[in-house]
């Protein structure tokens, strides 16, 4: 995504990977400096709005990213291996201010710094017919709803298609213990229930905005120009037609003029800080950084809310986990000799295979001080529970053993929190508070959740592999001691919205940002597309989210340009 912060030297790739087609793909400076539309941002929106808008072959798109393009890193293709871009220069490797809500803790808040953005660093799950291209395997008989699918889309899905030992006792436990129906494919409007995961993976590698979106044929349009490391810094008042942006490589300047509009899709985080650099947003805020206001726009970096994760685990006695391969390097090198050689095995998938969508019950104490988010609709989860085949939590993992870790995310969380500039370095890395479990509702939410998850583990079939919790088990029988566990090991998320929020033409002043066509209202010339427009927080992950706002933008802007 795009940043407009200060730079970061750009590491050398962890291994050299056969380039794909980088047509009309420029490191620095175009020569081309006016052009229909500019798109600040290359992820999953400014890849959509790039590829739409160029198919008329008369309009003219410039694509500005910040980070480089997204080839020569392994990671970013084998999907076992992705988690670690987390720490790389494709991660912009953001940090959350101090979190009351999290004891006072600073955690990671992990945003793409590449072409594809997010989706480029990240696993992701639920798709939507229009821009997939689900690919059946062999084993997939009962897994899915072929009805819920498209197949024509540029993003490639799947399933796991690794027979792990953990699939048949994840299943059994779920009957056995009943705190989860089986749902056969989570996407067909009622996401409730454990379901088989589905995963943007095609053909063993990982599928992307830059991958689906940007393949090589929308790159070798001639009326698409692709400029990346290009850190975008401000757009100019007050027409607001050209960009301001710098090389992070070789340190030069430059500026890009729209013709018609300049389109914002840097994502939950930047794209308010660079409304903000840009003189728009909270007045007080904007001053307080040293720049001069120009418009007033309150719900800047505002109401910015996300799903904070609580991981936990249990130890097993079976060597079979995927914690071998992350501690045996050996190991780890033999799969990836498999992988390069026929893209299969092992390493074609995450450590992943089941997901869990639930709800609070109905009669919960909490709804008796607080309404219920989800306004009682049965379709509509309060949280979501991941297993994973491995140890999942932000410590280290222990020198020995073996584990299955959950991680739970609140999907209805009433916690809000902010994107604002540093006014030290308002150049700077953007101040992320993200109001972390600083409601009563997220925190209760997580406490069910994980109780839930306890009951899972209870079930007799995990007495086959002695599965003992990581932690005490005292602490399930009291609500405090449960929460001083969340606050101690939870994060803050990384399924942002709502800093740039959407809503109707006339509503109150200063209640959003953009109206219907994605306009910021009260500028000339300047649209936002991206998870900051969505004005509430998603039952599940902003990804598809994103996908879905961006198509529908740029069938607006293309019918009224």
């Amino acid at each position: 995504m795009v940043h407009i912060s200060t730079s970061l030297a750009l590491l050398g790739a962890f291994v050299s990977l056969a380039s794909t087609s980088t047509a009309n793909v420029l490191p620095r400076q175009t020569s081309d400096t006016t052009f229909d539309y500019v798109i600040v941002g290359g992820g999953a929106a400014g890849a959509v709005l790039a590829n739409r808008l160029t198919e008329n072959r008369s309009v003219s798109v410039l694509l500005l990213e910040a980070g480089p393009d997204n080839t020569g890193k392994i990671e970013a293709v084998v999907p076992y291996i992705y988690s670690r871009l987390f720490g790389s220069d494709w991660n912009w490797n953001y940090t959350i201010v101090p979190q009351p809500g999290l004891n006072n803790r600073v955690v990671p808040y992990f945003r793409g710094h590449v072409l594809g953005g997010s989706t480029e660093i990240k696993y992701h799950r639920l798709t939507v017919s229009k821009n997939e291209q689900f690919v059946p395997g062999t084993n997939d008989n009962g897994r899915f709803l072929s009805s819920t699918h498209g197949t024509s889309g540029p993003i490639g899905v799947s399933l796991n298609q690794v027979n792990q030992w953990i699939l048949e006792p994840t299943l059994t436990a779920a009957q056995q213990s009943g705190v989860w129906a089986f749902n056969q494919d989570n996407n067909d409007g009622d996401p409730i229930g454990i379901s088989w995961q589905q995963f943007a993976i095609k053909g063993g590698q990982r599928s992307s905005a830059a991958t689906g979106y940007l393949n090589q044929q929308v790159r070798a349009r001639s009326n698409l120009k692709i400029q990346v490391n290009s850190r975008a810094t401000r757009s100019n008042p007050l027409t607001f037609s050209t960009v301001e942006y710098k090389n992070d490589v070789t340190g030069a300047t430059g500026q890009v003029t729209a013709r018609r509009d300049i389109i914002l899709s840097a994502g939950v985080i930047d794209t308010p800080a660079l409304l903000l650099r840009s003189g728009l947003g909270p007045t007080a805020d904007v001053q307080a950084a040293g720049i001069t206001p120009l418009v007033n726009l309150p719900a800047v970096g505002q109401h910015f809310v996300d799903h904070a994760g609580t991981p936990i685990a249990w130890q097993v006695n079976t060597t079979l986990t995927d914690d071998e391969i992350d501690k045996n390097s050996t190991l780890l090198n033999q799969l990836l000799d498999e992988w390069n050689a026929s893209k299969t095995g092992r390493l074609t998938t995450t450590s992943l295979a089941h997901i869990q969508f639930s709800r609070l019950p109905s009669n919960a104490s909490i709804f008796q001080t607080v309404a219920d988010p989800q306004e009682g609709k049965a379709d509509a989860p309060h949280f979501e529970a991941l297993l994973a085949n491995k140890w999942t939590l932000l410590a280290p993992r222990p020198a020995t053993g073996n584990f299955v870790g959950m991680t739970h995310f609140c999907l209805s969380p009433l916690s809000r929190g902010s994107v604002r500039l540093n006014p030290q370095n308002p150049q700077g890395a953007p101040l992320i508070d993200s109001g972390s479990l600083s409601h009563p509702f997220d925190i209760f939410t997580l406490r069910y959740a994980i109780r839930q998850t306890a009951r899972f583990f209870q079930a007799p079939v995990w007495r086959t592999y002695n599965a003992q919790p990581v932690f005490d088990p005292a602490i399930l029988d009291s609500d405090s001691a449960l929460d001083e566990y969340i606050r101690n090991n939870s994060f803050g998320g990384a399924h942002g919205v709502a800093t740039a929020k959407i809503g109707k033409a006339n509503s109150p002043a200063g209640t959003d940002v953009v109206g219907p066509d994605f306009r910021v209202k009260g500028v000339s010339g300047v649209r936002v597309v991206d998870a900051s427009v969505i004005p509430f927080s998603p039952g599940g992950h902003a990804m598809v989210p994103v996908y879905v706002v961006a198509e529908k933008a740029a069938d607006i802007i293309k019918a009224n340009p």
